[in-house]
């Protein structure tokens, strides 16, 4: 559910779900060739089409499920119902920012999980949390009613999201990491694709049917997550004490599935936050590294309003009704697919900086169309938002791909850390600019959440203006036991 288009990343996962590359552990310091990084996502992609059997499990079907209702139908409907039976849109916001808060306690499920060994357990109960988050949610009539289950709702997802990943790094053969992952998150894009058509034809006020829909399928997601799990013994002993493999992974090849492309961005794991990541964030101040993580908060900041509202704005400033909204983000959800691939292989043949800057530039020509209805009497408003929406959207493969590179490029420090680091300030960032849009749209109406994005990819864009990173790699200061990824 919940925003940053992005996700799931996201959204509203982080890391949600995201693509991880094969395990390189460096023991002298050594990096992965230009050449072999270019072609590690074509590469996975042709492992996956050539054994799909080999790389999917059962229980993928429930993170199918998970994608339909997460990412396809709450987004949509949750907003619309909230606003018809509320009449007051800083609701939206302030359940939409509580929904980001329950994200944020991935690294819970994940130290649970991996301390006491309740994988089984945790995966259902994630299921489980969201299923009662979503049934009760159309019988609800206040704020504070909303809030606590949009809290159970995020926390639920983001268990369920966490240990589906730590189901493969910690149970599956190092070398078929990346392959399990990229079949894992295609079946969630799937659902996400899925659910967004579902949402537009619930979308007409019925409302409470879709989201007693959204609980239905999470029914059936409980008997799928009991088929083909791994037993517990199975997992891998820690290494070093304590280090788990994957607390080092080489995430420079993001891009050969998409990720769970949210409001929420539900992409945010247990191993994408770590408290490594934020006890190098002084040494990170006044670097290059620094600069692009401050550039990638101020464009999670400036969209976060709008992907908590974008249902209600485009129906009621463009008319752009959300039948429609959500026709057009399941099909460009859908080219995201092969987006990110493309994007990868852009970023390698023309350096990830200047893939970043064209992904911002992207977005931000997609917010200039949004607003232009608002500064000039023009006719076809609808045509402004769709074109707009549609290009907003298509940027976020782009951005994903690009910004991972850059910050797995720039960090003075491990790649753990430096992802701890990213993807904290995309979770922070979402939650931060979901609260505060409730009382900019109480004050100025939709124009400001348009206004609130310009400016925040317009300081994304000056911040992360002529970065470029080594192109050899990562810096060779990133150790094979230095990450706690």
């Amino acid at each position: 559910m919940r925003t940053v288009v992005e996700p799931l990343v996201p959204a509203f996962s982080i890391c949600p779900g995201q693509v991880l590359n094969e395990i390189v552990l460096r023991n002298n310091a050594s990096v992965t060739p230009p050449h072999t990084a270019r072609h590690q996502p074509l590469r996975v992609l042709r492992q996956v089409l050539a054994a799909p059997r080999h790389y999917s499990r059962p229980w993928y079907f429930a993170y199918l499920l998970l994608g339909i209702v997460t990412a396809g139908l709450v987004p949509v409907l949750l907003p619309l119902m909230m606003m018809a039976v509320s009449h007051k849109l800083s609701t939206v916001a302030y359940v939409m920012g509580v929904y980001d808060l329950g994200l944020l306690t991935s690294p819970l499920w994940g130290m649970w999980a991996e301390r006491h060994r309740l994988y089984r357990s945790l995966f259902l109960a994630g299921f489980l949390l969201g299923l009662v988050a979503v049934a009760v949610f159309p019988f609800l009539r206040s704020l504070t009613g909303w809030m606590v289950a949009a809290f159970v709702l995020g926390a639920g997802s983001s268990g369920a999201a966490t240990i589906a990943s730590l189901l493969i790094v910690d149970f599956e053969p190092s070398t078929e990491w990346e392959p399990h992952i990229g079949m894992l998150q295609s079946f969630n894009g799937t659902g996400q694709v899925i659910g967004l058509l579902l949402a537009g034809a619930f979308s007409r006020g019925s409302f409470s049917a879709g989201l007693w829909l959204a609980a239905a399928l999470l029914l059936p997601a409980l008997v799928f997550a009991r088929w083909g799990l791994p037993a517990a013994s199975r997992s891998r002993p820690t290494r070093d004490g304590g280090t788990h493999p994957h607390r080092v992974l080489d995430i420079r090849a993001l891009a050969a599935f998409p990720r769970i492309n949210l409001p929420s961005d539900l992409g945010v794991h247990f191993h994408a936050l770590n408290i490594s990541g934020l006890h190098r964030l002084p040494t990170a101040v006044g670097t290059p590294f620094g600069r692009f993580l401050l550039s990638w908060f101020m464009l999670a900041l400036g969209v976060a309003g709008f992907f908590t509202y974008f249902p209600l704005m485009l129906a009621h400033s463009y008319g752009l009704n959300s039948h429609f909204s959500s026709l057009i983000y399941a099909v460009v959800a859908a080219a995201g697919i092969a987006l990110f691939v493309l994007a990868s292989r852009w970023s390698a043949r023309l350096g990830s900086g200047r893939v970043y800057q064209f992904g911002l530039v992207l977005r931000l020509i997609g917010f200039a169309l949004l607003m232009l209805p608002f500064i000039f009497p023009l006719g076809h408003r609808i045509v402004f938002a769709a074109v707009g929406f549609g290009l907003i959207v298509i940027a976020w493969p782009i951005l994903s791909v690009s910004g991972t590179d850059l910050a797995a490029r720039l960090a003075p420090f491990s790649e753990g850390a430096a992802m701890g680091l990213f993807n904290a300030a995309l979770a922070l960032a979402t939650v931060i600019g979901a609260f505060a849009s409730g009382p900019l749209m109480a004050a100025f109406g939709y124009r400001s959440i348009a206004v609130m994005a310009l400016l925040g990819i317009a300081v994304a864009i000056g911040l992360g203006w002529r970065l470029t990173p080594h192109t050899s790699g990562p810096q060779a200061g990133i150790q094979s036991q230095a990450g706690n990824y």
